[in-house]
């Protein structure tokens, strides 16, 4: 007969802490590459660089004397004037490099985006980027325009450039950015942009299906407005084009994204293309921040004395 311990050993099961700490690290970035894998899959049946092309057909067609809203493929060209300016160098090219150079220069501008704002590598899956760079649109270059001070181009690429401009006090590039425009205004086809203004207006809500922003949700707008003033200055500057700008569009999230360091929910919300994850995610911010008291709020906002210039000002 054999003698067995009076006390068997028991069983253990498989260790999951390791498991589960890498879960609790990177659940961001699973969540960034199942959308973005979703979503490369869809992208890659529809027409790679459209945006691209819509806007150097735009541009050829002011450079020759016809208006740029006349442009049709399959979506029209709504772009305000200033736009056109900065992809006229980009028309001289034959059609397929110019694309394909806006697309780099998209791509370019994510890979600094997250470099200046201090983000790891896997937020290149970041689903709004691929929508930016996919497509060809200069959106990708708008953060870090700002950031390294050329905010002036990013206004003209995009008028709401200015926003984050403003908000975080780059005054020396407001200006710059206004005195451009005066001086570029009488060569721009501005009176042919107001006539159109209507219709344009028309075409962007009907081309981005109402948009992403409290605007697709208009009870939401007030919700989205003290949202922001909650989140303070530094961050409402980025999130307000994405929250609560008109006909939004998936990749507009990117100009949220230096908003969205610290805050793995929010951006997890911002990577959605669904109407109101941006005001959601604004909300989370908002909480984050805490500025529950007036005193807290008012600091948060108001400038007081001399302003220290912010990273790469201009």
């Amino acid at each position: 007969m054999m003698d067995f311990d009076a006390e068997a050993t028991p069983a253990r099961g498989p260790d999951l802490r390791f498991v589960r700490g890498w879960l609790g690290r990177y659940w961001l970035a699973i969540w960034f590459g199942v959308i973005f894998a979703i979503r490369l899959t869809a992208i890659v049946g529809e027409n790679i660089g459209f945006d691209a092309r819509l806007y150097l057909a735009a541009t050829r067609a002011w450079l020759a004397g016809d208006e740029p809203w006349i442009v049709l493929l399959h979506q029209q060209f709504a772009a305000p004037p200033p736009t056109l300016l900065p992809l006229v160098p980009f028309t001289f090219l034959p059609e397929s490099v110019g694309i394909a150079t806006l697309i780099a220069l998209s791509a370019f501008g994510v890979v600094l985006t997250i470099r200046l704002v201090g983000l790891p590598w896997w937020w290149l899956l970041f689903p709004p980027f691929l929508d930016s760079v996919m497509s060809g649109n200069p959106q990708g270059l708008l953060v870090p325009l700002i950031l390294v001070g050329a905010g002036p181009v990013a206004a003209f690429l995009k008028v709401y450039a200015l926003i984050p401009i403003v908000l975080t006090l780059r005054w020396r590039a407001l200006l710059v950015t206004f005195g451009a425009l005066l001086v570029t205004a009488p060569m721009l086809p501005w009176a042919s942009y107001v006539a159109h203004l209507a219709e344009l207006s028309t075409a962007l809500t009907n081309q981005s299906s109402g948009g992403l922003s409290a605007t697709a949700i208009p009870w939401l707008i007030p919700i989205a407005v003290v949202a922001l003033i909650m989140c303070g200055r530094e961050k409402a500057a980025w999130l307000a084009v994405p929250v609560v700008w008109p006909a939004t569009q998936w990749y507009y999230s990117t100009l949220a994204v230096p908003a969205l360091k610290g805050a793995p929910v929010a951006a997890a919300l911002m990577a959605i293309n669904i109407p109101g994850a941006t005001v959601a995610a604004a909300i989370i911010i908002a909480w984050q921040a805490r500025l529950f008291t007036l005193d807290r709020l008012r600091a948060a906002w108001v400038v007081r004395g001399p302003v220290a210039p912010a990273d790469g000002q201009s």
